[in-house]
């Protein structure tokens, strides 16, 4: 006989991760993530061509990209295994930015380059330490039960 285990404790219920609004029985919060996800990779396979984006330095750009998109990693994943929660992140999203980085070099008037690979990788690790800032002060902020 198996018994039943929520995903999450309900008697000290930690920053739920993964909102309850569902599009097509679909969480939304998965669904940011993977349009946000096609976006990124959409816009760094574009040909240099056209560049709609603002005009700032491409670093910030790459940083912000991989900002976010680490950010609704964290939100979308609900492990209490913190650490192995935010390497898988990291791990996730850093083998994303050398492949994007890698293939970047496959489109007409794209280069790759080790320091965008940088930026991604400053942008995924202030995302998790920033949502785990935010996420320590959260669950500190619930009064004791």
């Amino acid at each position: 006989m198996s018994t039943y285990s929520p995903a999450y404790s309900i008697e000290n219920p930690p920053m739920r991760p993964v909102t309850k609004v569902s599009l097509l029985g679909i969480r939304l919060a998965i669904v940011a993530l993977a349009i946000y996800w096609i976006a990124i990779f959409t816009g760094t396979h574009l040909p240099a061509v056209h560049d709609f984006s603002p005009k700032v330095n491409d670093k910030i750009k790459h940083f912000s990209a991989f900002f976010g998109l680490a950010l609704l990693m964290c939100y979308t994943t609900n492990s209490d295994r913190l650490l192995k929660r935010f390497a898988m992140i990291a791990a996730v999203g850093m083998a994303y930015a050398a492949f994007d980085e890698i293939t970047q070099g496959l489109v007409p008037g794209r280069t790759t380059d080790v320091m965008d690979f940088a930026a991604d990788t400053a942008g995924i690790l202030t995302a998790i330490g920033c949502y785990a800032v935010a996420r320590m002060i959260v669950v500190n902020r619930r009064p004791a039960v």
